[in-house]
Order: structure tokens, then sequence, then C-alpha cells
């Protein structure tokens, strides 16, 4: 165990010294186009500089770039987390009996709906989904992330935290307004999330199913229902998981993109607006923190799935 996380720490600082040198490219194709100093020097100096978590500041509100980036981000984290929560509430069972019930009418029907999931453009999603509360009647907001009646004052980044904190001025209205307000982003975002898990889950439950440990429970004369959730579900959780964390980028992207079509405060309007204005420093900015963020989130899912996983922990042991 130890050795393997040798491995991951040792993987981490190859590929952050990767990502520090394609953000020091892009800041110096985009903002420092001359500088008199050599570049391994300033190189270095770079470095110096983000090690004391000096990004530089906006051109636009003179603020530091870090804060403004983390706070985004943030944002764009807790629409992923709702859309997770939407796509695993209703793609888990969808898989779980697709995989049951595999090559039969209600597995086409499932598979049919996921695979259009996948396969319809996000952006033209999210604009659907823009005009439809004013196509229904629906008193639904379709911009930003809370109506400007409320005044939030900032401290952990989540609106979702932050909210509950200012209970004694708005009670639970302004919290209540954050959430109305993420549910036509996020539903967008579960659509392409659901379509996945489904996919994931109905092959998971497929390989688990034909596993000999599923035919010998059979032969004991445990039922379907006992078979599924003591043995099938958690052999199932570890493959999912791992094909998820592939998909971490893609899912942030997705969100970025559906941020800039509901004007949701976050990592993609942020990097619009400013690359609008000319403020070309977030550029470097954003990829350091969500390079980061994707990476960290990535070795904490591996070390997770060697503790949950036997079948992981087989495969450490046999590298070793």
């Amino acid at each position: 165990m130890f050795n393997y996380l040798l491995r991951r720490i040792y993987l981490l600082c190859i590929t952050a010294f990767v990502l520090t040198l394609i953000a020091f490219t892009i800041e110096h194709l985009t903002v420092h186009t001359h500088f008199r100093e050599n570049t391994f020097t300033h190189y270095l100096n770079y470095i110096s500089a983000i090690l004391q978590g000096d990004f530089g500041y906006s051109i636009i509100d003179k603020k530091p770039i870090l804060a403004t980036g983390l706070i985004a981000f943030s944002s764009t984290l807790e629409l992923c987390l709702f859309a997770f929560i939407i796509a695993c509430i209703v793609g888990v069972p969808l898989g779980i009996f697709a995989g049951l019930y595999r090559n039969n009418g209600l597995d086409y029907t499932i598979m049919s709906l996921a695979l259009i999931g996948l396969a319809l453009p996000v952006f033209w999603v999210a604009i659907i989904f823009s005009v439809l509360p004013n196509a229904f009647g629906w008193a639904m907001p379709i911009d930003g992330n809370i109506s400007p009646i409320y005044e939030i004052p900032v401290v952990s980044g989540f609106l979702l935290i932050d909210t509950l904190l200012v209970t004694q001025q708005y009670q639970f209205d302004a919290f209540l307004n954050h959430m109305i307000h993420l549910i036509l982003p996020s539903s967008v975002l579960a659509i392409f999330l659901m379509s996945e898990i489904i996919r994931l889950t109905r092959h998971a439950i497929t390989m688990v199913m034909r596993s000999n440990y599923i035919k010998a429970a059979h032969t004991k004369g445990l039922t379907r229902r006992q078979i599924v959730f003591r043995h099938v579900l958690k052999n199932a959780l570890p493959p999912i998981i791992h094909q998820l964390r592939l998909q971490l980028s893609t899912i942030i992207s997705f969100a970025m993109v559906i941020e800039i079509v509901f004007s949701y405060q976050g990592a993609g309007i942020w990097l619009f607006d400013s690359i609008q204005q000319g403020d070309y420093l977030v550029l470097s900015t954003a990829i350091l923190i969500i390079s980061g963020f994707i990476l960290f989130s990535s070795i904490i899912i591996d070390l997770l799935l060697v503790f949950i996983s036997p079948t992981k922990r087989k495969s450490l042991y046999a590298d070793q």
C-alpha cells in the first residue's frame, strides 16, 4: 500500500510539473509576450509566485484571480454535485433493471433512452431547457445562481452552504431560491450523467451476474433479491466509480458550457466573460485550478477503490 501511495504521489508531481509548463506557456503567449529575463528564470519566478498563492490580479475588477476563480469553480462543483445526485437517483435503478433483464423489452427501452441522452448535444439541450418555462408558463428562473434581492456574503464559496449561514436574515428563502436556480442547468447536465450511469451500471451488473460466485449463490438457494443486494451491487460499484472518474473532465466541461447558456455564475461564465474583456490571465489560472482538482480527485478515487474493491487490492499486491 505504501509503495502504491508513493507511485501516485510521484505521478502527481510529474503531472503537476507538466500542468505548470502548459499554464506558463499560455500565460506568456497571451499576457507577457515581452519579458527581459530568460525563460528558465521567468519560469522559476512563476512557480515561486504560484506556491505563494499569487496568480495575479484581474484587469477588470483588480481582484486576486485565484480567489475569484475558486469561488467560480465552487459554483461549478455545486452544479456537478446536484446533477450527479439527480442522475444517481434515476440512473442507477434503471441501469440495474437493464442489467438484470438483459436483452428484453425493458432493457432495449432503457438503453434506447440512454443512447439518446448521450447523443444529444449538451448546448442544444440547454437552449431547449431555457425556453421551457416560457413555453409552458412555469414560474422558474432561467439565468443566474440566485435572485439579486439576496446579498450573500462569501464564506465557503459554495452558495448551498453560504445561503444556510444567513438564515437569520433571510430564513431559508435564499437557500430555496438558489435550489430553484439549480434545477434547469443541473437537469441538463443530469441527462448526460444519467445516460452514462445507466450504461456503466448495466455493463457492470451484467459482468457480475455472469461470475461464478453468483452462480454458486443461485445453487445455494438464495433469492434474486438477496443475490442482488448481498453480492451484485457491492461488486458492481467499483467498476462504475472507476469509469465515472475517467469522465470527470468531460462532466466539468459540459457543466461550463451549460453555465454559459444559463448565465450561471460558475467557472464557464467566468472564463467566457474574462476572455471577452481581454483578461487572458484567467486562462492559466483556470487550467491549474480545474486540472489540479481533477488530478487530486482521481488520486483520491483510486485510493478509495483500493479500500472497497478486493480486485483492486489483489492487483495492487500483484504489482508489488
